[in-house]
């Protein structure tokens, strides 16, 4: 059990220092003026976009990983230039592969995820052209695998997890393309972690989107 929740506080750790180490900075620099370009002065942005990720919806290896497309939306409140905090919301939909089995359980039954994740995000790189970070997001994911299942078949009884509410998090990095001061094209790539059946799913993701601009930060 230790060594499954152990990259869950490895997770939680770098985040906790990426934040602590931003507020850090901002206070060092305070005192000093600095002139951001206007595409880094706002105080909200919002962003919508694609969303794809690689799951394996079972702790078996009869059950092979699949891929999932979706969206995925966020709204970013930044209190620096440098670092804001971000809360977002994700869904994600594909079939399963399910072996022949006695329980009428189709080869492909429809699944789908929804994730509801809040954290820091810092922009350490910040261009005229183009803008570059990381975030570290924890929240809660909502999987639900038997949408395509007969009445009284449970998941599990193919291998399958079970409907459930559990831990859910994505720490990653992000790239915008800005096309004026106020819009971009973002670029998000995510490790997303996952605790259905008290195991832990390494998910991998990837967004693209159209990120809005727009407030401003007074200083």
């Amino acid at each position: 059990m230790t060594l499954r929740i152990r990259p869950i506080y490895a997770f939680l750790t770098l985040t906790a220092f990426f934040f602590i180490s931003a507020v850090l900075h901002a206070q060092v620099t305070a005192t000093a003026p600095v002139t951001e370009a206007p595409e880094y002065n706002n105080r909200w942005d919002i962003f919508g976009g694609a969303q794809y990720s690689h799951f394996n919806p079972s702790p078996g290896r009869n059950i092979a990983a699949n891929n999932l497309l979706g969206w995925n939306g966020t709204l970013t409140a930044y209190l620096r230039p440098l670092w804001g905090i971000e809360m977002g919301t994700r869904g994600l939909y594909g079939d399963m592969s399910v072996p022949a089995n006695p329980y009428n359980v189709p080869a492909s039954p429809r699944m789908s995820e929804n994730l509801f994740l809040f954290g820091p995000t810092f922009r350490f790189i910040r261009r005229d052209n183009y803008a570059a970070g990381l975030h570290g997001l924890v929240g809660a994911a909502y999987g639900s695998f038997d949408k395509d299942f007969p009445q009284g078949v449970q998941p599990n009884t193919v291998g399958i997890y079970n409907n459930k509410l559990a831990f859910g998090a994505a720490v990653g990095a992000w790239g915008d393309y800005n096309l004026t001061t106020k819009l971009a094209v973002r670029v998000i790539a995510d490790y997303m972690p996952t605790r259905y059946g008290y195991t832990q799913q390494n998910e991998f993701a990837g967004s693209v989107g159209i990120v809005y601009k727009f407030g401003a930060i007074r200083k």
